[in-house]
């Protein structure tokens, strides 16, 4: 019995140093409404504006151990492909303020109080164009978000199965 216990916990620790660390994604994603144009409005060649189209804003965060030290590549959001730059955050928790109403803003805890490191990741605009592996395929099928990352010079990936919905931005 005690030699079962041994090799049993030789096996878990091993895992924990050889495994994939452990890794959080917090992803929140926010519908941005344009604001109304006035319908008699042309543009420089007379011919008339058209309203802009809804467009998503999405938050993202990385949230793991403080002896772990990862670099994110890319990020997926269902299924389309984005560059990304991090920036580390140094405070936790991360508050999302709406300031629509003057009075009373809205504030929202996009990333809670802990002891852990904290990437935010922004999107670029623009899209890459990535090999696109089985592996990526079957987990962007799957998952509203997938990131790419590399830990001890290994590619790894991570991945969230439903994006949370943020309060919409109203553009006036």
């Amino acid at each position: 019995m005690k030699r079962n216990l041994l090799i049993f916990l030789f096996f878990a620790t091993g895992l924990d140093i050889y495994g994939q660390p452990l890794i959080k994604i917090l992803a929140f994603e926010q519908v941005n409404l344009p604001g109304t144009v006035p319908s008699a409005v042309k543009d420089e060649n007379g011919n008339a504006v058209k309203k802009a189209a809804a467009k998503n804003n999405y938050f993202l965060f990385l949230s793991f151990r403080k002896t772990t030290h990862i670099r994110p590549l890319e990020v997926f959001i269902k299924g389309t492909a984005f560059r990304i730059k991090e920036t580390r955050l140094r405070e936790t928790p991360v508050l999302y303020i709406d300031s629509t109403v003057r009075n009373n803003p809205l504030k929202a805890v996009l990333v809670p109080a802990a002891e852990k490191n904290v990437i935010e990741l922004i999107i670029e605009e623009t899209t890459s164009q990535p090999e696109r592996t089985s592996s990526i395929q079957r987990l962007s099928l799957k998952n509203d978000i997938v990131v790419s990352y590399i830990w001890n010079k290994k590619k790894y990936f991570a991945a969230l199965r439903n994006l949370a919905k943020s309060t919409p931005v109203n553009n006036e």
